[in-house]
């Protein structure tokens, strides 16, 4: 359960099946899943769980975290994260630009800002 609470997950049901054995339905974004899901899963629970999964069409709060050196926007730097996710993006990003770009004598701005992603055909 925590695991899917920590991965932004929804539960839509629990049911115990027998004393030992219960089914949790999540409501999970596909890009959370991708990612180690299924590992995780089965190291937390000793190997005794499973998965069966299904898609569904849900919205999603997507925005687009763009990363400024000295006021200019760096689209190599950018990436669309869900909208929960975006600060620490941002601040992570900021955080080991800091670290690799060598201290000079002048001031260098690193800002992170997010928004709405272009809905391009």
């Amino acid at each position: 359960m925590e695991l899917c609470a920590a991965r932004r997950g929804e539960l839509q049901k629990m049911e115990y099946l027998s004393e030992d054995r219960v089914e949790l339905v999540y409501d999970l974004p596909l890009a959370e899943i991708v990612l180690d899901f299924f590992d995780q899963l089965k190291s937390r629970t000793r190997g005794y769980a499973s998965l069966d999964y299904e898609p569904a069409a849900t919205a999603v709060d997507l925005v687009k975290v763009d990363v400024l050196v000295n006021g200019s926007r760096s689209t190599r730097l950018s990436a669309i994260v869900h909208r929960d996710k975006a600060y620490d993006y941002g601040r992570k990003m900021a955080q080991k630009l800091r670290e690799l770009i060598p201290r000079q004598l002048f001031d260098v701005p690193i800002q992170a800002a997010h928004r709405q992603p272009d809905h391009r055909p």
